[in-house]
């Protein structure tokens, strides 16, 4: 006899009953000897195999859950004024080192002059009287004029439209603006 299914017409095996038997048709699994234990055994090993990469799964998201906990901050707004206070001590000690002299200010004249005379003929520069004594009369085509209400190292060149300045306290001012720390001391 051959091993091949046997075939079998779905219209003549519904013909022969009033209903649809599924287990009155043949299979060809019936041929077939199914051993219970290599089942089961196949079945638990592949549970455990599944439950172990699971646990090894679970186990990095934990430590991965714990490490990006490390990272929150539970310090709030007083570990903030903290880094801000530190940010704008910092650059203050930078800044107080910096030896005003003669080359300091006409680099921070030379900034202001190209910002400016892109936009507007200048008309003069206004310096801090000491500031001023160090670089002369003119620089370039501008005529160099002392004003004691400015700080030392801070530059104003007014032209027809209004005045820039730029310095080194406006630099500070903008910085402790651009941390929120309006109220604190130099």
């Amino acid at each position: 006899m051959s091993d091949a299914p046997k075939r079998i017409s779905l219209l003549a095996a519904t013909s022969q009953g009033s209903a649809f038997r599924a287990g009155s048709l043949p299979t060809a699994v019936s041929n077939v000897k199914r051993v219970p234990d290599e089942y089961a055994r196949g079945l638990a090993d592949g549970q455990q195999m599944t439950e172990a990469a699971f646990d090894a799964e679970r186990t990095a998201m934990q430590r991965l859950l714990a490490s990006a906990q490390a990272f929150q901050s539970d310090a709030g707004p007083e570990l903030s004024l903290l880094l801000r206070e530190t940010v704008v001590r910092l650059v203050s000690q930078i800044t107080d080192g910096v030896t005003i002299d003669e080359t300091l200010l006409n680099k921070q004249i030379a900034r202001a002059v190209d910002i400016i005379t892109e936009a507007d003929e200048a008309r003069h520069i206004l310096l801090h009287p000491d500031d001023a004594a160090l670089v002369g009369n003119t620089i370039g085509k501008l005529a160099v004029r002392s004003d004691p209400s400015l700080p030392r190292a801070m530059v104003r060149i007014e032209c027809s439209h209004g005045w820039i300045e730029h310095g080194v306290a406006l630099g500070m001012d903008r910085l402790r603006e651009l941390l929120h720390c309006e109220g604190m001391a130099a």
